[in-house]
């Protein structure tokens, strides 16, 4: 696939540079209308959400974890499993039970992607279901529905065949705000916002200017052409703006939630950016020797020569801290971003920080 035709990467020399072309004066259209940012402070991470990335789900889910798993006579044979010693039910099942590292009990590692993927799932909802149940067990405010509650409550976890469906959007960004890892990827309308997530870094004590991987990456997301006011059941990639008042901090932060919708046990863990220029790849016809794309649950649109779909933009590590400072002088801090008295001695704290790094 040519990137070059969605992806622009620029590398950005200081604040005001960038201040420039977010604000159309760079030969490039006004960045504050139909984009969202994500601040990455490491070059080489992606834009996977955590609970997709690298079996970080794992850390949430202890070694007593036994997931019942039914499975018909000829699919258990073909994993391997030995039914002899069990019993199958009324529907012909026979149950088997799956640890975290998705063996059997018998050691068998799932080999089948239909059911690995399913496996993935359970384990997403059973964290999930954690955050809920303990929540709720000490009378914190669990924002769910009637549907969601009684799922939570089962012994066994009911996988769906879309995942996740629309009752969990709001339950996900709370534990997404909670460092919970989820479906969700954080954005924010705010372009300075995410510029902070992706320099800050710099006040960390394992920071090193000799490490190529500490440039930063300001994404900007041009995502207007993928906004559907259609069900869930058609674009994969869903937007969801939780409700600011029961967060301060996603209030302060301008926060806005990509989702990725798997359907059919699917479990996508490519990168956001690459599912959107899939998408545009296999849905494009060539009318007139205009390129119009058709994508099942959005309008039919094209997308005009001078712009495009993702904007990487490259803070080198050497010029984080200066950034860093320019951000506090607009009021970027840690005491505004971060609502609170946590916040406000974080701010004191970077601060002095940052004066002896620019010392």
């Amino acid at each position: 696939m040519n990137e070059e035709k969605y992806i622009e990467k620029i590398t950005i020399n200081d604040y005001f540079e960038l201040q420039d072309i977010m604000q159309g004066r760079k030969n490039y259209a006004d960045f504050r209308d139909d984009f969202i940012y994500r601040g990455i402070n490491k070059k080489s991470y992606k834009l996977i959400p955590s609970s997709l990335r690298d079996d970080n789900i794992l850390d949430y889910i202890g070694s007593d974890y036994n997931a019942p798993f039914h499975l018909k006579k000829e699919d258990a044979l073909r994993l391997r499993l030995n039914i002899e010693d069990k019993t199958h039910d009324e529907q012909g099942f026979y149950m088997f039970k799956l640890n975290k590292y998705d063996e059997f009990e018998n050691g068998v590692k799932v080999n089948d992607e239909y059911y690995l993927n399913q496996f993935k799932l359970g384990k997403e909802m059973h964290v999930l279901f954690n955050f809920i149940y303990y929540s709720d067990r000490y009378g914190l405010k669990v924002p769910i529905s009637s549907n969601v509650r009684k799922q939570s409550l089962k012994s066994v976890i009911d996988i769906p065949k879309i995942w996740p469906q629309e009752d969990y959007f709001e339950i996900i960004s709370l534990a997404q705000h909670y460092d919970l890892p989820t479906r969700a990827l954080d954005w924010s309308y705010d372009y300075k916002v995410s510029l902070y997530f992706a320099v800050r870094n710099v006040l960390s004590d394992d920071f090193s200017l000799d490490d190529e991987n500490n440039d930063g990456v300001l994404w900007a997301f041009n995502c207007g052409y993928f906004k559907s006011d259609n069900t869930i059941d058609d674009f994969k990639v869903q937007f969801y703006r939780p409700e600011y008042y029961s967060n301060p901090n996603l209030n302060a932060q301008s926060g806005l939630l990509t989702l990725v919708v798997d359907y059919n046990y699917e479990c996508d863990e490519r990168p956001i950016n690459e599912i959107i220029l899939d998408e545009l790849e296999n849905n494009k016809q060539i009318t007139n020797e205009k390129v119009v794309y058709e994508i099942e649950g959005l309008e039919k649109f094209s997308i005009p020569e001078n712009e495009k779909i993702f904007y990487k933009f490259i803070i080198p590590r050497d010029i984080k801290a200066k950034v860093l400072k320019q951000l506090y002088g607009d009021g970027y801090s840690e005491e505004r971003l971060f609502p609170g008295y946590a916040g406000v001695t974080k701010y004191i704290k970077n601060k002095a920080k940052l004066d002896e790094i620019l010392d």
